[in-house]
């Protein structure tokens, strides 16, 4: 058994009648859940899927994201969940890459399946989440309908087999999979529960996709700890805070971009957040200023964590059990260690800024189809992270910038986000953003993207002496361009790769 069976086994033994789910006015039990994903385990062996085989799940978040996590977990098959947002350019490059033998989706996002893979819909290997019967595919519910509410001969499982297939966005080129085992997202699971010390008592809010690393391991944290769970298809600011004031919810994972649409939305102050005990914030770095205002607002801090998705997610994170540091992503999970070191592999001394380093049983397995890059990733038996940053003599971890986001200009390394934070400091600017631009004598230079606050206004050469005032003369922006909104990631950060594609052609 591995760890991962182990705490989805131990979730129904342990809290069998227990209301572990409610989604859309309706609660689910742990032993509901269980029976229904029993049943799709057997239908999903009945359809000759074996361990080691691809699941590829296209679907907004719903109870049965859930069910399908259990139902591969214990027969062995990799579930591939894919974000609902991406084109079908993108899918139909996963579902090839992954090797899925069956795909499953939801009657929306069913014309998107059609078009990214003609070939599993003609063939019949599209199972919809549905009580309609859609021509050309298979409907769950009949697929499930005669099937036992146990698993007979469940196949014998290890920490070390493959349980999830995630791409990774990526900041140029096609995404990578990344590999997890269930002793990397069991074991992860297992470390933020006990370094948040969560207890029964309270009520988590999950509004981050499934879909993506950070939320598909918080999403079995209920399961670990039995703590109920309210469960948005998607994030939406006014329903975080009427199910926060309804459920007295003390726990919510998010990304920067929800807390900002929280802290500025204009009905906030209608409701009773002050059960708000634990809102952790991952996937993007936090502004000092937001986690401040939020503070401020709501009584409440911010803890900011470290992650990525080879690293099942977590690194690290803050929590009210440690001293607060702001500007901290606090200190690595138990059982994982952080290294900050150079580009010749050697340890840095506490202050100094280096790549991150991880070690842990976290750490991903590989990338699929992808050997040179996964040794490179995986060299010295340490996952090199490719991202920037230093521990303090207490070891709490800091990030810089990504390694990938580094500008050289004239020789001179410097990072985006200190120059995006000077500029942000400008009463005309909302939001800046920073990427290197090529150029033939320094190599590259500084182009700043700028959103403007309402109202307000700036000229390029006003932003680029404002930033002379605090900056060495190689970071400051060479070109300032003005946009209407910020081009963003799935998660709400500003897409370094979308505004790269945005700069001028030479």
């Amino acid at each position: 058994m591995s760890v991962l069976t182990d705490i989805l086994d131990n979730a129904v033994r342990a809290f069998p009648e227990f209301d572990i789910l409610f989604y859309e006015e309706r609660s689910y039990t742990n032993l509901e859940l269980d029976r229904r994903s029993c049943r799709i385990a057997n239908a999903l062996r009945e359809l000759g899927m074996a361990p080691g085989d691809v699941l590829l799940a296209h679907m907004e978040n719903s109870p049965d994201f859930f069910t399908l996590v259990t139902a591969c977990a214990r027969m062995g098959i990799v579930l591939c969940p894919t974000m609902f947002l991406i084109s079908a350019e993108e899918l139909s490059w996963m579902v090839e890459h992954s090797g899925a033998s069956y795909l499953v989706t939801t009657p929306g996002l069913l014309a998107k399946i059609k078009l990214a893979s003609p070939a599993h819909y003609s063939h019949g290997r599209v199972i919809l989440v549905s009580k309609e019967r859609e021509a050309g595919t298979l409907s769950l519910e009949e697929l499930i309908s005669d099937q036992p509410e146990a698993i007979e001969n469940r196949p014998a499982l290890s920490d070390e087999d493959i349980a999830a297939l995630l791409y990774t966005a990526g900041t140029t080129g096609k995404p990578k999979g990344v590999l997890l085992t269930h002793g990397n997202i069991g074991s992860n699971v297992r470390a933020i529960a006990a370094s948040n010390r969560i207890s029964r008592d309270e009520t988590a809010l999950s509004a981050l996709p499934l879909s993506h690393s950070f939320g598909l391991t918080t999403s079995l944290l209920p399961a670990l700890c039995g703590m109920r769970s309210v469960l948005l298809p998607w994030f939406d600011a006014e329903k975080v805070l009427a199910y926060t004031e309804r459920f007295h919810v003390r726990t919510m994972p998010g990304v920067p971009a929800m807390f900002i649409q929280l802290l500025n939305h204009p009905h906030a102050p209608n409701y009773n957040t002050k059960s708000w005990l634990r809102l952790q914030s991952g996937a993007a770095p936090l502004p000092l200023e937001v986690l401040r205002a939020f503070h401020d607002k709501f009584g409440v801090y911010l803890y900011e964590g470290y992650g990525l998705t080879e690293a099942s997610p977590v690194v690290s994170c803050q929590t009210p059990f440690i001293p607060f540091k702001a500007g901290s992503v606090g200190l690595p999970l138990e059982g994982v260690e952080v290294s900050i070191r150079d580009e010749f592999e050697h340890e840095l001394p506490p202050g100094s800024p280096g790549e991150i380093t991880v070690r842990g049983p976290n750490v991903m397995k590989g990338y699929l189809r992808d050997e040179e890059e996964s040794e490179r990733a995986l060299r010295g038996g340490w996952l090199h992270t490719g991202d920037i940053g230093y521990l303090d003599e207490d070891g709490y971890l800091y990030i810089v910038e990504r390694k990938k986001d580094l500008i050289i200009s004239g020789g001179f390394n410097l990072y985006p986000s200190e120059v995006e934070r000077i500029l942000e400091r400008h009463p005309a600017v909302a939001e800046a953003a920073v990427v290197g631009e090529p150029d033939p004598i320094r190599g590259e230079v500084v182009h700043a993207f700028v959103v403007t606050v309402p109202g307000r206004e700036a000229t390029e050469r006003e932003l680029i002496e404002y930033a002379r005032g605090f900056l060495v003369y190689y970071k400051c922006p060479h070109r300032v361009t003005f946009l209407k909104e910020m081009p963003r990631t799935l998660l709400g950060k500003p897409s370094r790769r979308a505004l790269r594609d945005l700069l001028p052609r030479r």
